[in-house]
Order: structure tokens, then C-alpha cells, then sequence
């Protein structure tokens, strides 16, 4: 039977409104009014004043700026922009002092949800599959360093798949204040450096694929990248590429929000040599560099342009050409993080006007492209039944595509080829949908920094709405969510692995059977990262904890069907005081570290830094 939703709202709100004093001194007051985001500001001495409220320490460029006159002042957090479980700092009429503070919203109750927790995992998990499985490296603990293993080839597919750890590392050092990780983070990414190879030795191999050498003719020659291997080929991919390159760029973007003295030496490299190889080698060289095959005809344009023909309407060779993919996310999600990285601190991440400038055009491009993406659904309701509206992104773009061929086949039984039908308007896959929240949270976070007002608060509401309402289930004590984003259930690649292969609709795949995989965790993974947005959401993000931490034999029985993931049982193993998140739940909490119950203080006093 499903959980009562309700119940569990009223629990999550009831952790979220009490009155929360964000700073007091003798002369300045601000407060969390109960119950909302508003804030409101008092000062016994009546004049004009500004506030400033950051998440940077220097205030370059502050994510909240207001002047008033008299006592008092008050203002929507959600209007402004300010995310709950985020460290702000605020300062008045630019004085010394500098005081932090922290939204409130919705907590874990919990305490198996914790940093230290979080820290093990990150050892003992994140490091193996990051390094180890991934990336050919391995971190020598006797030395706290990562050493390249001998003898190992470095294959840039596999890349890929580091990001599903590094992700949620970084996510959770920062809500956790645990300098260590980050560290860790930035020294891997350091010795990965080394093991690229520039685009002129690449299209100089004789076994260098035809697309490759096609699209990169015109790349600056001393262009980092990682070659991939294609049966006796080797090429550029730009997708492995960039979605391992995105927790770089934000975990750059997090280090600019540190005081200088809590920046490690790594951190500080990382800095320096990040910052030309993210925007000069990767986002420049696909964003401005590489020539792509131009929608209705004539010579090959840069990815910018190839968005500007998309939103003219003119067509490409396969249906699908004038759909956005995962790599423009990726790419945007980049930009705003290396932007913001920049306002933050441009003595430590330093680009040129030339640089920003092309940011800036990336993303002024690619917002207008996503949003021309966009597919209301104003009747959906919420679940107490009320309508409240909610939005879809990418319907119909990929239905051509032979993954979709029966997306609207909703029966258990494996689909026959008579038995074809795609579903018109499906979204992307409810797996690579998790793109979603990683690149509106980029945007929405550094928008003092990009320039654009989109998304705003509301923007995320209505995309929480339609995951929470339309593609979960509804069972919080069951929690299972639709395979495409649009709310739909049908089957997705069927035959893609070999002809008995396909995702079935969510509740008939079984994750220990090979041939009908479930599209969870990706269906869980992100989600989280927009849980502020809609309180629902941050409800069906404790259910998923809750799941983990039932002990009795049918949630034991449901995760292992549907949770199981890379060989780790969706719960926490280990014991007392070792204890480590199976992947999957893993994913959850570190996205979720924001809702840790005073998260900062758990690591921050134990790194051990070197």
C-alpha cells in the first residue's frame, strides 16, 4: 500500500519552519520567518544601509545586493535566489564584520544520514571506482596520493563513468565542510592531467578515425584531450569528455568560495591548471573550435551556431539533429560553473574578456535553446490533488531514435516486433533525465555570475513538480519512478545489447537480471539536488533513505530487485564505525548532504590535509 503523502509533507515542514535567528549581533538581526523564505532584516538605528549576501567569503560579486532606508528591510529567499543548506555570508554597509548563515529546510531525521558516513564511502567506494575502475589510477593511502597503475591503458570511454563518483564527492565535501575530499578530488584530477595527449599528436596517429580528423581539423594543436579507442580506431569523444569534465569545473567553482587559508597546495594547482584546460582545451575547443555538420545544408558551424540554426527551424540529415543532448548540458553546466568560479575569485580563476565573453554567448545560446525545449503540463496536480502545473523538457526530440521503437509498450511480457510503438511524446529516458537537475542547479547557483535571469525559483518548481507528480510512483514507502521524463512507462531499448535485451516499464525490471536492467539509480541520482524547490520533493528524497534503513524482509526484498547496484546492496553495509552507502543510496545522500543536520561541523575539524 502506498505511503500516506501527506503525513510525510507535514513531518518535512514541520522540520522547516521553525524561527531561525541566520545572524544577531547587538546592532543587526536577520531571521527565517516561520513557515516561508521570508527574510527579514532589523537594525536598531534607522538609516540607509546596504546588505550584501554572498556565498563567495570575498563579496566580488555578491549574490544578493540591497539598499534600504529605516530599520528594517525583508525579502523572499526564493526571489533573490538563496538556496537553503548553502553557507552564506553576509556583511552590512560593507564593513568588517562578516558573519554566516544557513537557510532552514527540511532535515534528515535519520541519524544514519551523516558526513562521517559520507567521508568512508568516498574512501573506500568513491576512490576504488574513480580510480581504480575508471581512470587507471589508484590512491596510495601510506602516501595520501593517487599513483597511475602500472602498465594500465587509459581508455577515455571509461571516463564516462568516473563522474558518477566524482559527482557526488564533491557534493557532499561541500555540504559537509570536509576539505579532505576535496583535496582528494583535486589531486586525481591533477595526475589525470597527465594523461592526455594534445590534438595534434591525435591527428597525427594513422589510426585516427575520419570524424575525428573531419571535426577537429581547425583545433588549437596543443588542445588536451583522452583518446578513445573504437575497434582499430582512435577518435575524440566530446560526451566522455565533458561529463567527466563537470564535477572539475564545479568542484573549481566551490574551492573560489574558500578563504584563501583553507585552500590546500592541490586545490591551488588544480586551480591554475584547471582553468585553461577547462575553458581553453574543452569548452572553447567544442563550444567555438570544432565544426559540426550545419541543420539545412552548407558548410560545417561551430556548436553555438548549430543551436541558432536548431531555433530557425532548419533540419538535419536524421531527425534527432535539431534535438538538445546531454553533452550541450554538460557544456552549459560547465560554463556557469566556470563563470562563476571566476566572480568569485578572479585572482584565482583568471579569464580573460575574451574568455567570458564566449561563456557568456554559450550560455545566452544555449538557454534560449533549452528553453525553446520546454512542454507545459498545467494540469498536474500535487498530492493532496490540487493543480499545480508542472514542465517537461525534450518530448518527441529522440521518438525517431530505435531506443524509443516501443515506448508505449506497457506490458510486462518482452515485446514482439509486431508489437511496435513509440510513444510521440516521450522525453528523454528517465536515466539520462538526471542531467536535468545537474544543469539547472549550475545555472540557478551561479546566476550572479551569468548574467541571466533564467532559471528562477519557479523555473525549478515546476520541473521538481513534474518529477515528483507525474514520474515517481507515488508509494513512498515503495518508491519506484516512470522511465521517460515525460510521465510515461513504456519499454526503452529494446534490442540495443543483443535482440532479448530492454528496460521494462519500472515495475516489471529486476536489476539482478541482465536482460531486464532497471533504469534506477539513474532515476534516483541528481533529484536531489532540487529538493529545496519543492518541499514533495525532499519528501520522496527522505522516503528513498527511509527504504534503505527498513529492515523488514519485504523493503529488503524491493531494494534488492530494484536498487541493487555495481555489485552493492542498496543499504548501508559495514560495521559500526566503518560503515560505507551501498552505491546507490550513496548517490542519494551526498546529493542530499545539504539536509545533514549540522553537516558542516562533522568533517571539518578532522581533515587531514597534505
Amino acid at each position: 500500500m502506498a505511503g500516506n503523502p501527506t503525513k510525510y509533507l507535514l513531518a518535512a515542514i514541520t522540520l522547516a519552519v521553525y524561527v531561525f535567528p541566520l545572524w544577531a549581533t547587538s546592532d543587526f538581526q536577520i531571521v527565517q520567518q516561520k513557515g516561508t523564505d521570508l527574510i527579514q532584516v532589523s537594525i536598531p538605528k534607522s538609516g540607509h544601509h546596504k546588505l550584501e549576501i554572498d556565498d563567495a567569503s570575498g563579496f566580488q560579486t555578491p549574490v544578493v545586493t540591497r539598499s534600504f532606508s529605516g530599520s528594517k528591510s525583508e525579502f523572499h529567499a526564493n526571489d533573490v535566489g538563496l538556496i537553503p543548506g548553502i553557507n552564506y555570508h553576509v556583511r552590512l554597509d560593507g564593513g568588517p564584520s562578516v558573519q554566516d548563515f544557513r537557510l532552514v529546510f527540511g532535515t534528515f531525521t535519520e541519524p544514519e544520514a551523516n558526513c562521517k558516513t559520507l567521508r568512508h564511502t568516498w574512501e573506500e567506494t568513491g576512490r576504488l571506482m574513480t580510480g581504480v575502475a575508471f581512470s587507471g589510477v589508484r590512491w596510495d593511502e601510506s602516501g595520501h596520493r593517487w599513483g597511475i597503475i602500472p602498465n594500465s591503458h587509459l581508455n577515455g570511454q571509461s571516463m564516462y563513468y568516473a563522474e558518477l563518483y566524482l559527482l557526488p564527492g564533491v557534493d557532499s565535501a561541500h555540504a559537509c565542510d570536509d576539505l579532505q575530499t576535496m583535496d582528494d578530488v583535486a589531486q586525481y584530477y591533477l595526475l589525470m592531467l597527465t594523461r592526455t595527449e594534445t590534438m595534434g599528436t591525435l591527428l597525427k596517429r594513422p589510426d585516427i578515425l575520419p570524424l575525428t580528423r573531419e571535426r577537429m581539423a581547425g583545433v588549437n594543436p596543443s588542445d588536451r584531450t583522452f583518446a578513445v579507442p573504437f575497434q582499430d580506431k582512435t577518435g575524440d569523444v566530446e560526451l566522455y569528455n565533458v561529463q567527466w569534465l563537470y564535477p572539475a569545473a564545479k568542484l573549481l567553482r566551490l574551492i573560489s568560495l574558500l578563504p584563501d587559508g583553507k585552500r590546500t597546495q592541490a586545490m591551488r594547482t588544480f586551480a591554475t591548471e584547471y582553468t585553461k584546460f577547462i575553458v581553453i582545451d574543452q569548452l572553447n575547443r567544442y563550444l567555438v573550435e570544432q565544426r559540426l555538420p550545419a541543420l539545412g545544408g552548407g558548410p560545417p558551424v561551430a556548436r553555438i551556431e548549430l543551436w541558432n540554426l536548431a531555433m530557425r527551424g532548419l533540419k538535419g540529415e536524421a531527425p534527432w539533429d535539431t534535438a538538445m543532448a546531454d553533452i550541450d548540458l554538460w557544456l552549459l553546466a560547465s560554463a556557469a560553473e566556470m563563470l562563476g568560479a571566476h566572480a568569485n575569485d578572479p585572482a584565482l580563476v583568471f579569464l580573460d574578456a575574451n574568455q567570458v565573453a564566449m561563456l557568456h554567448l554559450a550560455l545566452q545560446t544555449g538557454i534560449r535553446f533549452f528553453q525553446s525545449k520546454r512542454t507545459n503540463y498545467p494540469e498536474t496536480k500535487n498530492f493532496k490533488g490540487e493543480q499545480v502545473g508542472s514542465v517537461c523538457y525534450f518530448n518527441g526530440d529522440y521518438t525517431a531514435h530505435s531506443e524509443y521503437d516501443y515506448s508505449a509498450v506497457t506490458g510486462e511480457k518482452f515485446p514482439t516486433l509486431a508489437e511496435k510503438r513509440v510513444q510521440k511524446n516521450a522525453s528523454w529516458d528517465i536515466s539520462h533525465a538526471s542531467r536535468l537537475p545537474v544543469f539547472l542547479r549550475a545555472l540557478y547557483e551561479n546566476r550572479k555570475a551569468t548574467g541571466s535571469e533564467f532559471p528562477q525559483y519557479r523555473d525549478l518548481h515546476l520541473v521538481a513538480n513534474q518529477y515528483a507528480y507525474r514520474v515517481f510512483n507515488g508509494d513512498l514507502s515503495r518508491p519506484l519512478f516512470h522511465n521517460y521524463f515525460d510521465g510515461s512507462d513504456g519499454w526503452n531499448r529494446v534490442g540495443s545489447i543483443s535482440p532479448e535485451f530492454g528496460y521494462p516499464p519500472s515495475a516489471y525490471c529486476d536489476m539482478h537480471n541482465p536482460n531486464r536492467r532497471c533504469l534506477t539509480p539513474g532515476s534516483i541520482m541528481a533529484w536531489g539536488l532540487l529538493a529545496f524547490a519543492n518541499p514533495d520533493l525532499a519528501v520522496i528524497e527522505q522516503a528513498l533513505v527511509r527504504l534503505a534503513l527498513d529492515p523488514s524482509p519485504d523493503a529488503r526484498r524491493f531494494r534488492d530487485r530494484y536498487y541493487f547496484y555495481d555489485g552493492t546492496p542498496y543499504e548501508i553495509i559495514g560495521v559500526p564505525g566503518k560503515q560505507t552507502y551501498g552505491i546507490a543510496l550513496y548517490f542519494v545522500i551526498a546529493e542530499n548532504a545539504e539536509m545533514i543536520a549540522n553537516g558542516t561541523e562533522t568533517i571539518a575539524n578532522k581533515s587531514r590535509l597534505h
